[in-house]
């Protein structure tokens, strides 16, 4: 299996180039890799619960290849998963690797120079697939609550360390409506009630744990207990 290409190969943001022939058949490729994407939105896919949401901006254009956005995405969810839980976040990523990159691949070492004659501006071979990204445009969204907006600006910041250019965080306070303000607050009560309810019967179950410590007192000349008689006590 052929070695993965570092990013500085197609990073840069060119004309989508189009080949038209003679032959029909050969004005097009005849298929493209998959993109390793597996989801585009993830954790809480309800966004309008959420009043802050926190976006990726690019500084520069580029061509993002698939494999950087899903190592972006694995970053972040695993990030936010271990501090505001698989339901306590949303994450949304708004670019998509439409783009076919091509490669021709041209021989070294000794006599390629004749086998790779006329071939340096060849139509080549599809290997991959990006997006193609222009400077200001946002690539991720985080949709976090009041408590973990800091957190978020810390997960984007490790997404960007994934990418091949610097980026810019931006977080953004949204207005939510009623109806779901109402049920946010009504979701907080029941799981407040459902801990309190947990945490009674933990102390009941301790208390029935417990041995019972009181010493009980036994008349004089009765077995206690135990088998043993008190000793008689002195007049």
């Amino acid at each position: 299996m052929a070695k993965l290409r570092p990013a500085r190969c197609h990073r840069r943001l060119k004309r989508a180039f189009t080949r038209t022939s003679k032959y029909r058949k050969l004005s097009y490729i005849r298929g493209a890799p998959n993109h390793k994407i597996i989801h585009f939105d993830s954790g809480n896919k309800n966004y309008d619960s959420f009043p802050h949401a926190v976006t990726l901006y690019a500084n520069s254009d580029v061509t993002l290849r698939h494999n950087a956005i899903e190592a972006g995405r694995i970053v972040a969810t695993r990030y936010m998963a271990k501090v505001a839980g698989k339901g306590g976040f949303g994450l949304r990523i708004r670019t998509f690797p439409h783009h076919i990159i091509r490669e021709n691949p041209i021989a070294m070492g000794a006599g390629a120079d004749r086998m790779s004659q006329g071939m340096r501006q060849s139509y080549g071979k599809a290997i991959s697939r990006g997006a193609r990204v222009k400077k200001g445009k946002p690539m991720m969204d985080l949709f976090v609550q009041e408590g973990h907006a800091t957190e978020a600006k810390i997960a984007l910041k490790k997404v960007s360390q994934k990418f091949p250019i610097s980026c810019s965080v931006k977080t953004v306070t949204r207005k939510i409506s009623k109806e779901v303000e109402a049920e946010l607050k009504k979701s907080i009560i029941e799981a407040k009630e459902k801990e309190a309810i947990l945490e009674a019967q933990r102390a009941a179950a301790e208390a029935e744990a417990q041995p019972e410590t009181e010493a009980t007192e036994t008349p004089e000349g009765e077995p206690t207990p135990e088998g043993e008689t008190p000793a008689p006590t002195e007049q």
